[in-house]
């Protein structure tokens, strides 16, 4: 089976949230979105999504493991190298034709890594894909997840990225784990970081393993799943 969402709107930010709300069968008022980038507003007048998911439509893609006391939740199931290279050329398929609908330039760039595939969009000239705060990325790191998820019927292992904005919040976000592991051991009270995916969650999970005296859980569902950094008891 497949599933093809052909969405138009007035502006980039409406097209992307109508197709949001269209793939997770959601009113389009419990998706929040706001494009805020340099070149977004070029993109106007009749902004048309075509977008073909090759994948069966009723599939509960939820993450239904709820809370976790520890990191080890946030461990990826692996895949193989050949698993790992069909989601990416798969999730780069989807860009690709995301790209096209939206009529903007680009190139993607793949890497396969041990235990996850990235897809990076370059070459854009403007963060149209990116948004304010990252969140016109997350959108379509949603779609993306939803849709490889439906046609593999597994938990992707795909990270979306574009214009290496994801290299630079990971690093911000082990800057402020290490701040947050010497306020945890010096005042020996919990820090409750800002919620992140899971690749984030396992960088900021091994970083804390690698330091004595403090341990770091998991707590929450996506997209509010956060870790928490604790004395380690």
């Amino acid at each position: 089976m497949s599933r093809r969402i052909d969405f138009q709107a007035e502006t980039l930010e409406l097209a992307l949230t109508g197709a949001v709300a269209e793939l997770l069968d959601c009113p389009e008022d419990k998706v929040v979105l706001r494009v805020d980038a340099p070149g977004v507003d070029d993109v106007r007048g009749q902004v048309r999504l075509d977008l073909r998911i090759d994948a069966p439509r009723h599939v509960d893609s939820r993450d239904d493991r709820g809370d976790v006391e520890d990191g080890s939740g946030d461990e990826p199931e692996l895949l193989t190298p050949e698993q790992l290279d069909e989601e990416a050329d798969a999730a780069a398929d989807f860009l690709e034709g995301l790209l096209d609908a939206l009529e903007l330039p680009g190139d993607l760039r793949i890497r396969v890594h041990g235990d996850h595939a990235e897809v990076e969009v370059v070459e854009i000239g403007s963060g149209a894909l990116i948004g304010r705060r990252g969140q016109t990325l997350e959108a379509i790191q949603e779609l993306v997840r939803c849709a490889l998820q439906r046609e593999f019927q597994r938990r992707s292992r795909v990270k979306i990225d574009a214009e290496g904005y994801r290299s630079r919040r990971l690093e911000k976000l082990i800057e402020k784990a290490e701040e947050a592991i010497d306020e945890v051991l010096d005042t020996g009270e919990p820090v409750r970081l800002e919620p992140m995916d899971v690749f984030e969650r396992k960088a900021v999970h091994h970083l804390v393993a690698e330091r004595e005296g403090v341990a770091s859980r998991s707590q929450g569902r996506e997209p509010a799943r956060r870790v928490i950094i604790e004395l380690d008891e």
